[in-house]
């Protein structure tokens, strides 16, 4: 498990400074206001451009040939390509 510190970092009710957390799930107890904060990883991130791109490539193999089929021109293109595939 990763270290995590909340060194110099404010209490998140009064705002005082608490003494440093050792790991992730360590509770510190504000000496001013006595409110229990609970150290918590911040560095962890969803890569949204590799998440964005899967999506959209989900969406365009699942809905695509759909949305095409639904105008003319597209239910056209879409019977020759089966009628060329198919023979």
């Amino acid at each position: 498990m990763p270290n995590v510190t909340t060194r110099n970092s404010p209490c998140a009710i009064c705002g005082y400074p608490i003494k440093a957390a050792r790991g992730n799930g360590q509770q510190v107890r504000c000496p001013y206001c006595s409110t229990i904060n609970e150290a918590v990883i911040t560095q962890v991130s969803i890569p949204t451009p590799v998440f964005v791109g899967f999506i959209a490539f989900a969406a365009g193999v699942f809905f695509g040939p759909a949305i095409l089929a639904a105008t003319d021109t597209g239910a056209d293109y879409l019977a020759r390509q089966v009628r060329g595939r198919l023979g």
